[in-house]
């Protein structure tokens, strides 16, 4: 069941289930029958999902669902270049320069800044990504470093470390035997 991306979210029901006399809610203060009566703000859409299972699903009458989705915006290469470019300068493009920017490309100025909020999150993704693949390294390393020393070791007998000595406190009991204690 695959629904428009406009769609964040329904009231799904079951239509082989008994819902006679149920009510659900459909708003903030409002509800409806399930069977089939809902406020004048709501719409019904009847689907099939994957199973063959017939669903019901509810949408406020604000979400024009008849609308065709935007297509998506396919950048050229040169105006990807140009993008990048401008990225690699400057990441926060605003104003001014957002506007002649969009003129020279023959883009809208939407285009040009919501292009540049994806590029800065693709941007910090790779950052973070970069950063643990770094630190798994250096851990990778460390642990190659301990079993090389640990293999090393096994070829030479292991003499354990004296104990070391007890401590002596002198102050101690020259506090004690002058009565400072």
């Amino acid at each position: 069941m695959r629904l428009n991306s406009r769609v964040s979210s329904a009231v799904m029901m079951d239509s082989g289930q008994s819902q006679w006399g149920r009510t659900m809610n459909v708003g903030t203060n409002a509800t409806a029958h399930v069977a089939g009566t809902y406020p004048t703000y709501c719409q019904k859409l009847t689907v099939k999902d994957p199973n063959g299972m017939v669903k019901e699903l509810v949408f406020p009458k604000a979400l024009d669902l008849d609308r065709p989705k935007r297509a998506r915006t396919t950048f050229s290469s040169e105006q990807l270049y140009k993008l990048e470019q401008e990225f690699q300068r400057n990441q926060y493009l605003v104003g001014k320069e957002r506007t002649e920017l969009a003129k020279r490309l023959k883009l809208s100025e939407t285009q040009v800044k919501v292009w540049f909020q994806n590029r800065r999150t693709k941007y910090k993704r790779d950052r973070e990504r970069e950063a643990e693949a770094k630190d798994s390294k250096a851990e990778t390393v460390a642990t190659q470093n301990i079993l090389r020393l640990l293999q090393a070791t096994r070829h030479y007998p292991v003499t354990p470390c004296p104990a070391p000595a007890p401590p002596s406190y002198p102050y101690f009991q020259t506090y004690i035997h002058h009565g400072l204690s």
